[in-house]
């Protein structure tokens, strides 16, 4: 039997996903921030959190204070460049999350093997956690995705996970789902979906398939009040 867990921090709207919390809109299409996926990711996760305002960032993101936390974030943004588009890792994400850690924020970088990644990811969906992962592609270069759910198999007295289901911020926002990209990356046996370095497969509203790796994971989450 096929199965499907999506994060219960979202909820499905006309308009795109908006935040359990507070009701916004959460996804950003590169463009809207002129800056790099990752970024994109992070400020949807802050927005989801209920640490930022979706209107506040598209809107008056110019007008922040560089004395104030937000303003901070801002200038972290200009700081490594991705106003030109340059790519950022895992070290850069959590570097830019800093800034919220005395709202509560906590971040965590997971990489290695994409067995652990993986595992990591669906754990913290299920844990009502914010995983942004990281995909490698072939010949190089990277992408940055928000997850927002997982799909699996039930085998046996078991579960095998198969799928990832993101939200990409190079992307239009789905209109009638939680994610517009998916992340294949096990059989129904747990196989690997190819063999080789480059072992899974992406695909995207227009359903062109990629090939691709998982190779880290960003997780944010809020640290328990009491």
């Amino acid at each position: 039997m096929n199965t499907m867990q999506v994060s219960p921090l979202f909820k499905v709207s006309p308009n795109g996903p908006v935040a359990s919390k507070g009701g916004d809109l959460v996804h950003l299409r590169q463009g809207q921030l002129d800056g790099g996926c990752g970024p994109y990711c992070v400020v949807s996760a802050l927005i989801t959190l209920g640490l930022m305002d979706r209107d506040d960032v598209v809107e008056n993101m110019h007008t922040w204070k560089g004395s104030e936390r937000k303003g901070r974030f801002r200038d972290a943004l200009y700081a490594f460049g991705v106003y030109s588009n340059e790519g950022t890792n895992g070290d850069d994400l959590l570097w830019l999350t800093d800034n919220y850690k005395r709202a509560g924020l906590k971040a965590e970088h997971i990489k290695g093997k994409k067995s652990h990644v993986f595992d990591c990811v669906a754990g913290a969906v299920a844990s009502g956690e914010l995983p942004i992962v990281g995909v490698e592609w072939p010949g190089g270069g990277g992408h940055w995705m928000l997850v927002v759910g997982y799909q699996g198999e039930e085998v046996g007295e078991g579960m095998q996970l198969t799928h990832l289901l993101c939200l990409d911020p190079g992307q239009e926002a789905p209109k009638a789902s939680l994610w517009n990209a998916v992340l294949e990356v096990y059989k129904s046996d747990g196989s690997s979906i190819h063999q080789g370095p480059i072992t899974s497969n992406f695909w995207g509203m227009d359903g062109k398939v990629t090939k691709c790796q998982v190779k880290d994971t960003v997780i944010l989450s809020l640290a328990s009040k009491g």
